[in-house]
């Protein structure tokens, strides 16, 4: 039902579809209950939500990363670009939700040049400001 609401739901309801994601993608044992497809669809609400969505999808993204294997997926499938933007133009939570994933992402030496070239060192420098 949550990646239904992300792929059909209304904006609210896809805030809301991602908010529960991410709090399910906290802990070990309730990982599981995530399915694979999830994470394009917190992509594209990375792409195309707005405010508490884009917020919400980075924080759940963050927390896929918290596995090695995930991070490379996370990569190819186009959320860092989305995750600086959102560090550039996010509210206050979106900007320390995107950064927390784009520093797990940085755990993996081929990302960190990808980080550095799509402008994120600045923008990360600013937050601690």
């Amino acid at each position: 039902p949550l990646v239904e609401l992300l792929r059909a739901g209304s904006e609210e309801a896809k805030t809301n579809a991602a908010g529960a994601l991410a709090c399910l993608l906290k802990d070990e044992p309730t990982r599981t209950l995530v399915p694979d497809e999830a994470l394009p669809l917190l992509v594209e609400a990375l792409r195309s939500g707005v405010g508490d969505g884009k917020a919400n999808a980075a924080r759940a993204i963050a927390r896929l990363a918290s596995e090695a294997p995930t991070r490379a997926h996370i990569v190819r499938e186009g959320a860092l670009p989305l995750l600086v933007a959102l560090l550039r133009a996010g509210t206050e939570n979106g900007k320390a939700n995107a950064a927390g994933a784009i520093s797990r992402l940085a755990q993996e030496a081929p990302t960190r040049a990808l980080i550095a070239g799509e402008g994120a060192l600045p923008l990360l420098v600013a937050l601690l400001r």
